[in-house]
């Protein structure tokens, strides 16, 4: 009898902690159904963060677009292209100004037009518009975008160390109050080449010019959203009539009014590759309609033959190479 007392409360023991058992399982399923559920809400509302996000992003108008107008540089755009996409730049508008039967953009930029980062505008067989080229730029592109550069193919915007994307650079304070940023030219000299080859520009030219007169020149990168001829009156393309907060590469104030300022490279350069090789600065000369006419002057001619050498050293075969092409007898 005792023996069958001690097996029944064992069993009902045994029924206790199944009960117990059972009802912990129950709560940790319960609480582990409300975790579930908070977690799936929180991701929820994450992803939705995430795409709202990513929708603002995409419809965001470009921050940044360059501007440049070019004859004759299909040697030279590919580099040109490449580089400002990776300094970050949004967009590329090419005004295209080769002769009507001459070369094609489009010959040598199919990748870069298909992925709409670059837009070619046709102004070709038009002579000595570069300043109406960026005026169109500027009205018609102005409210698209915060920034706008007008750089030529043969020159390229060097920021580094002090910063690695034109987005971080333009965002820096010292920027804050400008309306125009006028940054200076560094002109490069021929590395004593004689012919063109197929490396690039930057690698082919490594002997900058820092004390050269003409580092006085500047190049402009101006806000958007102003008014179409607010900073080109007059075709005065980096120059600006009207009172504006001009600065340089610095964020020191200068006159809004000046083309050439005193040139200081500590945050930003414009590398200059004016003449590139001999050969190639022929070819650069021999560009214009009226280089060859008839009535093109002796001292134009000498103009462009001194301009060689203010830049570049020298030599008998340079010299000989100049006049051939000039039709010159010095």
């Amino acid at each position: 009898m005792e023996e069958n007392k001690e097996l029944k409360l064992a069993k009902q023991n045994k029924n206790l902690i199944t009960k117990k058992h059972l009802s912990g399982l129950f709560f940790q399923k319960k609480n582990f159904r409300f975790d579930y559920t908070v977690i799936k809400i929180i991701s929820s509302i994450i992803l939705a963060i995430l795409y709202s996000i990513i929708k603002i992003y995409r419809m965001k108008k470009p921050r940044i677009c360059l501007c440049t107008v070019g004859k004759k540089e299909n040697l030279y755009v590919k580099e040109f292209v490449h580089y400002y996409k990776q300094l970050g730049y949004s967009h590329i508008y090419i005004y295209d100004n080769n002769d009507i039967d001459g070369e094609k953009f489009e010959d040598v930029l199919q990748e870069e037009l298909q992925s709409n980062f670059v837009s070619i505008i046709n102004f070709r067989g038009k002579i000595g518009k570069q300043c109406l080229v960026y005026e169109d730029c500027y009205e018609k592109n102005n409210k698209n975008y915060e920034w706008l550069s007008f750089f030529d193919f043969d020159e390229f915007l060097d920021i580094k160390p002090y910063a690695n994307t034109i987005q971080e650079f333009l965002s820096n304070k010292r920027y804050e109050n400008c309306t125009t940023i006028k940054i200076n030219f560094l002109f490069y000299s021929d590395n004593e080449l004689l012919h063109y080859d197929n490396r690039p520009l930057q690698e082919r030219f490594t002997q900058p010019l820092p004390e050269h007169q003409n580092n006085h020149v500047v190049k402009t990168t101006v806000r958007g959203g102003l008014n179409s001829n607010y900073w080109s009156v007059n075709c005065r393309i980096h120059t600006s009539e009207f009172e504006c907060y001009s600065c340089n590469s610095a964020g020191e104030k200068v006159d809004h009014k000046a083309m050439q300022v005193v040139p200081t490279f500590k945050y930003a350069r414009l590398k200059h590759y004016y003449t590139k090789s001999i050969e190639e600065y022929v070819n650069k000369c021999t560009r214009g309609e009226t280089f060859f006419a008839a009535k093109w002057d002796d001292a134009r001619k000498k103009f462009k033959y001194d301009l060689f050498f203010l830049y570049n050293k020298k030599t008998k075969e340079k010299e000989e190479m100049l006049k051939k092409v000039l039709n010159m007898t010095l």
